[in-house]
């Protein structure tokens, strides 16, 4: 989400319809570190949590999920493009106010769930029955 933020500050900050470097560096900084935040911690809770029978078909639908993301971006991308059949965007304003739209959305997506999984936490610490002191050791 938070990559996502820095698009939109870029954007919003941006004259012309050209955003600096800085903010671009900026978001695949956070995105980078946010995947290798949560991949590690995904994988490792999906092989505590899982019944050992399943724990690869259970890694499978990790990964199976990580693909239907990727799927759900190609839809979003492809919502917010902007004709450049001729090699340039006709209005480059018109292409900043389209991917600034998207860029919030999925901002305030990631916020919106970032703050009610953090409102959850205790609920889903009791529900795991211990495994996360063990995930700690």
């Amino acid at each position: 989400g938070l990559g996502f933020g820095s698009l939109v500050l870029g954007i919003s900050l941006s004259g012309l319809g050209k955003v600096a470097m800085i903010w671009l560096i900026l978001t695949y900084f956070l995105h980078t570190c946010g995947e290798l935040c949560l991949s590690p911690v995904g994988l490792s809770a999906v092989t505590k949590l899982s019944p050992v029978k399943i724990v690869g078909f259970m890694m499978g639908v990790w990964f199976l999920a990580t693909a239907s993301s990727e799927f759900i971006a190609s839809i979003l991308a492809n919502i917010a493009s902007v004709d450049t059949s001729n090699g340039t965007a006709p209005d480059l304003n018109l292409a900043k106010q389209s991917y600034l739209v998207l860029f919030e959305y999925l901002f305030y997506t990631g916020l919106g769930f970032g703050v009610v999984l953090l409102a959850l936490s205790p609920v889903i610490k009791k529900l795991m029955h211990g495994v996360d002191k063990e995930l700690n050791n």
